[in-house]
């Protein structure tokens, strides 16, 4: 079986507000299960819509990020700007809210945003073995913004035609938990970690069946 690890270099972009609880452990926690199931070639980043620029990673979520295998070092609040939303094949939220908002300031990349329950749940829904299949609409890159030229961008779009399957509540959100106690961060990890875990395993399964 061929590695994935060997297809072009890919990024996912992880947001929430502030950039010092959510986003930031969810890009550790992405980097470390895509490490774990093998998949290189992949960039994680996060940045916040409403970002405490410079400030530290919360103490709370930084340890959990330790306990989940996440390596917090250095993380530090990062402002989201039309770069770095536009390097990204993969932007995943934590709530809808947040999604609609950076989907309005940042329109091109629509196609390619999606809470990460959302795109779990989508994803899920996807036939393995489809490759680099990508929408023959007006050019994917046009759309989006991104290239077309990896199977992440055909996981992508194809997920995001079915997006309306995910049926997302109120409940999917992730709610910010910021000078919460330590038993709501602990709920919110345990969250992330999930979605992080469920869509590590989605992109090995598609990006394996790509490179047959």
């Amino acid at each position: 079986m061929s590695n994935p690890g060997s297809q072009p270099s890919s990024s996912i972009l992880t947001v929430c507000t502030g950039n010092i609880c959510r986003s930031p452990l969810a890009e550790q926690l992405f980097r470390f299960r895509l490490e774990d199931a093998g998949i290189e070639n992949f960039t994680v980043v996060s940045a916040g819509l409403h970002a405490a620029v410079g400030a530290p990673m919360e103490p709370l979520p930084a340890a959990l990020s330790k306990e989940y295998g996440g390596d917090p070092t250095g993380s530090v609040g990062r402002q989201i700007s039309a770069e770095v939303v536009g390097e990204a094949g993969l932007v995943l939220t934590m709530t809808r809210k947040q999604r609609d908002e950076l989907v309005k300031k940042y329109p091109g990349a629509a196609q390619r945003t999606f809470t990460v329950a959302e795109f779990s749940r989508a994803a899920k829904n996807l036939p393995v073995g489809q490759g680099r299949t990508v929408p023959a609409a007006a050019s994917w890159a046009s759309v989006t913004g991104a290239a077309t030229n990896s199977p992440l961008a055909g996981l992508v779009s194809r997920t995001a035609a079915v997006r309306s399957t995910a049926a997302l509540s109120d409940d999917d959100d992730i709610p910010d938990p910021i000078n919460a106690n330590e038993a709501v961060h602990r709920d919110v990890a345990g969250r992330i970690a999930a979605h992080c875990g469920d869509i590590a395993q989605i992109l090995r399964e598609h990006l394996q069946a790509a490179v047959h």
